[in-house]
């Protein structure tokens, strides 16, 4: 009975010691439980991109909106830009019309008001591009198509060419001024303002796209009219026309006949002869 007793007391004690060391294997694998707190880590690694995405975010902001402010600033000055260059033109024409009115003696006509007139240069692009309209494609008319009626006064013959400025200068009608400009030729072949005519014809058609119109208009005042105000002009118009035809020479010359002169266009010519010959 003793005997039986012992080995229930050492069957029970082994049982407690297996007991004992479960328990204490699973303490000991609690660190691994402890893992979770290392998952916990985890998003702290996904959290760094998230600040970077953030930051790339508010960075791309900040500078849509520079863009949009610097767009803005480019839309006011080319606002600006093209109001100076309409002040320009205005009083390029205006100047034109008295100048041709006092070399031809004739009595001036108050068609193009002074408040009207600025200061300029009569270069193409100074013509706003945004109001012209359909090219009328035409050939050039001569000086000589209708004989000029005794009976028709200078100031008649100025204020039709006033007309026809003001379609040019006050209306912006591109293609009704070039039919004034044709018609004045016309209709008064000994006019002072023939090459004006021409001249002014010959900018119109280049900004119309019209390369060949506007070289044969340029040619009109060069071989017609060699000692015009306009002469010059039309010249270095010329010259830039027939070299971007690659007619290298006749352009050369044009340029060097330009350049001989005085005022804008002699400074223009130089400058395009020293940049492209």
């Amino acid at each position: 009975m003793q005997i039986s007793i012992a080995r229930k007391y050492c069957l029970v004690l082994s049982i407690g010691l297996a007991l004992a060391s479960v328990f204490a294997q699973a303490q000991n694998a609690a660190p691994v439980v402890d893992l979770s707190g290392a998952n916990t880590a985890a998003p702290k690694v996904v959290k760094e991109p998230t600040a970077a995405v953030g930051d790339s975010y508010y960075k791309s902001q900040m500078l849509q909106n520079e863009v949009r402010e610097l767009r803005g600033m480019v839309e006011q000055l080319s606002y600006e830009l093209q109001r100076v260059k309409q002040r320009q033109m205005d009083d390029y024409l205006d100047i034109d019309r008295r100048l041709s009115t006092l070399s031809s003696g004739a009595i001036p006509t108050p068609v193009i008001e002074d408040a009207q007139a600025q200061a300029g240069s009569a270069d193409t692009a100074e013509l706003p591009s945004e109001s012209i309209g359909k090219p009328v494609a035409t050939t050039i008319p001569t000086a000589v198509q209708k004989p000029q009626e005794p009976s028709v006064s200078s100031e008649e013959i100025a204020e039709n060419y006033a007309q026809a400025s003001n379609l040019l200068l006050k209306q912006r009608d591109f293609n009704g001024a070039v039919l004034a400009f044709k018609q004045h030729i016309i209709d008064y072949p000994a006019s002072p303002y023939i090459a004006n005519a021409h001249y002014w014809l010959g900018e119109i058609y280049l900004l119309q796209g019209q390369d060949e119109l506007a070289r044969q208009a340029f040619t009109m005042v060069v071989e017609h009219y060699p000692t015009h105000g306009k002469a010059l002009d039309a010249n270095f118009k010329l010259g830039k026309i027939y070299h971007q035809l690659g007619e290298v020479e006749r352009a050369r010359v044009l340029l060097k006949t330009a350049a001989k002169g005085a005022g804008g266009a002699a400074n223009k010519a130089q400058s395009y002869l020293k940049n492209n010959f």
